[in-house]
């Protein structure tokens, strides 16, 4: 008896040093890391989506000019069906006011992207909710099933980092916001003008649709699904629109920031490709929809709050970069 229990603790004790030296060693490149980071029930918004949640609102420019923190559940190019999942994964660390959905990865449901794939999971705690993530991603992609158990215990794929941990460099996010400079010189932006054009929802997309409406509705949340500025195709503007319609069908809201002129978005400066928002449009947009936020929903100003003095700090960071970058002040833009 003594022997088995003793072997039962060993087992146990290997199993949490096998998850925390993977937790060490993996590579922390994105958003939700830093969603991680925020203490328990500290963030009045949470923005779940692909990069143009996290490249187009930012957060500290929001906590600066109405005083609410937002956290980002968000992910490069983040595949539509784990969306009902990690509404799932933010409530158990936190209780916001308000969820933000981004629409503009409802097309990114193919799983042959190892890194979106990994960009999601890794960055989780190991939990029962991370298994079902992984396997619906795995489920649903074109890797070779071989390497599933890397996905399952990413310390098998990162173990090899060892050598270079020092060289690891981590994305300089700020409270969650990708500062990007850039504005596309080579091929300039041009708006399209939104169609009524409808493509139908796949199987994959009409699931992760409806399972995250039901989780929405089962658990009597405040969403707001959002629609990212950015140059559409036909067939991409078709995709929002069939979720649109179903979205609000279902007496949810959806915004539509390609179709409100009051962003005044020039598309020849404000964005650094034809996917994503640069500072100058980032900061347009940030403004805008935090105020709507502010004006809408019940979001405490934290501004005078000692707890909350590491987004006064990030702030002053981020506008000591962007004048570094770009030569300009935020009053300035």
């Amino acid at each position: 008896m003594k022997k088995l229990r003793n072997t039962i603790i060993f087992f146990i004790i290997f199993i949490i040093i096998f998850l925390l030296i993977g937790k060490i060693l993996h590579i922390k490149p994105n958003a939700i890391h830093n969603f991680y980071k925020e203490p328990k029930n500290s963030l009045d918004v949470v923005y779940i989506g692909s990069s143009n949640a996290y490249v187009y609102f930012n957060t500290v420019l929001a906590y600066e000019e109405y005083g609410f923190t937002t956290g980002m559940m968000a992910s490069d190019s983040q595949p539509i069906q784990v969306l009902n999942y990690l509404l799932k994964e933010t409530r158990k660390r936190q209780k916001p006011k308000v969820y933000v959905i981004d629409l503009g990865h409802i097309h990114h449901y193919e799983n042959d992207e190892i890194g979106a794939i990994r960009k999601i999971i890794d960055e989780m705690p190991f939990s029962l909710n991370r298994l079902a993530i992984t396997k619906k991603l795995l489920n649903e992609s074109f890797i070779d099933k071989k390497d599933y158990i890397n996905y399952y215990f990413s310390f098998l794929l990162y173990h090899s980092t060892w050598d270079n941990f020092n060289n690891l460099k981590q994305n300089d996010l700020y409270k969650g916001y990708l500062l990007e400079k850039l504005t596309t010189s080579i091929i300039p932006q041009e708006k399209e003008n939104w169609n009524d054009n409808v493509s139908y929802l796949n199987s994959i997309q009409k699931e992760a649709l409806d399972k995250t409406i039901k989780y929405i509705k089962d658990e009597n949340l405040e969403v707001i699904f959002t629609v990212p500025v950015k140059v559409y195709d036909t067939t991409k503007m078709g995709y929002i629109n069939a979720a649109t319609k179903i979205i609000e069908d279902n007496n949810l809201k959806v915004i539509n920031f390609n179709t409100i002129d009051e962003l005044k978005i020039d598309y020849a400066h404000d964005l650094y490709n034809s996917e994503h928002l640069n500072v100058y449009g980032a900061t347009k947009y940030t403004r805008y929809f935090a105020k709507y936020l502010k004006e809408n929903y019940d979001l405490k100003d934290h501004r005078q709050d000692k707890k909350y003095s590491s987004w006064q700090k990030e702030y002053e960071r981020f506008t000591k970069s962007l004048k570094k970058l770009t030569g300009y002040n935020i009053e300035d833009i």
